[in-house]
């Protein structure tokens, strides 16, 4: 079982709980060895004095931040300590916020929390079902190897997990960042429509599993087949740019989609007129789902009615066909 990576308590208002923190992922990313070509050298880095060429050991080398005009101030590891003692030994509670709030670009990385014994587990259990139930996570700082972390502590199932969090200082805004461009345009009905009915055609349960790092699978393919002496397999096609002909391009996903995807279901037809239980079908779909549907009706003006509208305009569409049937 993996080793904790830090001890120490989680606070709010007036309660401590003893908690362990352990890492929720792991790095699978191939690593490779650096040799000296044509050999099977390994090559080493050293900590040497640029000075002096002197290689150092850990105890010969202390931090340091540069300052102008060459110079540098030395902090030592207890003077860091001393500055908020204590800190790094508490997760400390300050709000309780909804996740929906926090913009996914703050998230960094995650963490499970753990009771750290059997007293504390009440607590725990406590904190987590309280938290559950009103939907809420809680917002936090702590220290953890010189660094303070806000940190968000959310519950699921089977425990609290603890997400650090970017401080808003550290996040550029996207203009800062990004070369000029609009994203103010004249776009068609059918080109609006097709782009939906693609995202419909497309969307699925989140389903982790599904998932595989494809890249990594293709390199270790690479490494057998040289071991073996074999060929490797062939290269996948260079993506090429397709943006001339959007409703094209569109309409020709929209049709790879719906022969790798099972389609929405559709509410059953029924020679009477349509009630409630049929509308509760249409209002149980996306909007998207709903514009596919209409589109098929050719329901006129469907791509600027609002999803109440579609679904009353698929309704009344339904029972026009159904009486047209029954005649």
């Amino acid at each position: 079982m993996p080793q904790a990576m830090w001890t120490g308590y989680l606070s709010f208002g007036l309660v401590s709980v003893p908690v362990a923190l352990y890492s929720a992922s792991e790095d699978r990313s191939i690593r490779f060895n650096q040799l000296h070509k044509g050999t099977t050298h390994r090559v080493r880095y050293r900590k040497v004095d640029e000075v002096s060429g002197e290689e150092l050991s850990s105890e010969d080398i202390v931090r340091a931040v540069p300052v102008d005009g060459g110079d540098y101030v030395v902090i030592e590891d207890t003077e860091l300590r001393k500055l908020a003692p204590g800190r790094s030994e508490l997760i400390d509670v300050t709000d309780f916020v909804e996740l929906k709030e926090i913009d996914p670009v703050y998230f960094q990385k995650s963490y499970y929390l753990a009771p750290r014994n059997a007293s504390a587990e009440k607590a725990y259990a406590l904190l987590r079902e309280a938290m559950a139930r009103e939907n809420k996570v809680a917002i936090a700082t702590f220290v953890l190897r010189d660094k303070q972390y806000l940190v968000a502590v959310r519950p699921n199932e089977r425990a609290l997990t603890l997400e650090t969090l970017a401080f808003a200082d550290e996040i550029r805004p996207a203009e800062s960042v990004l070369p000029a461009f609009s994203l103010r345009h004249d776009f068609t009905e059918r080109e609006l429509e097709m782009a939906e009915q693609l995202i419909a055609s497309m969307s699925t349960s989140w389903d982790p599993s599904r998932y595989h790092d494809t890249y990594r699978e293709r390199v270790l393919g690479l490494l057998e087949a040289k071991r073996a002496g074999r060929p490797p397999s062939p290269a996948e096609a260079e993506p090429q740019a397709n943006v001339l002909d959007l409703v094209a391009a569109l309409e020709a996903s929209v049709a790879r989609a719906r022969g790798s995807r099972a389609q929405p279901q559709r509410p059953a037809r029924r020679p009477s007129a349509l009630g409630h239980a049929e509308q509760q079908a249409f209002s149980g779909m996306s909007r998207a789902e709903l514009l596919a549907l209409a589109a098929e009706r050719d329901v006129q003006g469907r791509t600027k009615m609002t999803k109440l509208q579609l679904v009353q305009a698929l309704t009344d569409a339904e029972a026009a066909e159904a009486a047209r049937s029954a005649s």
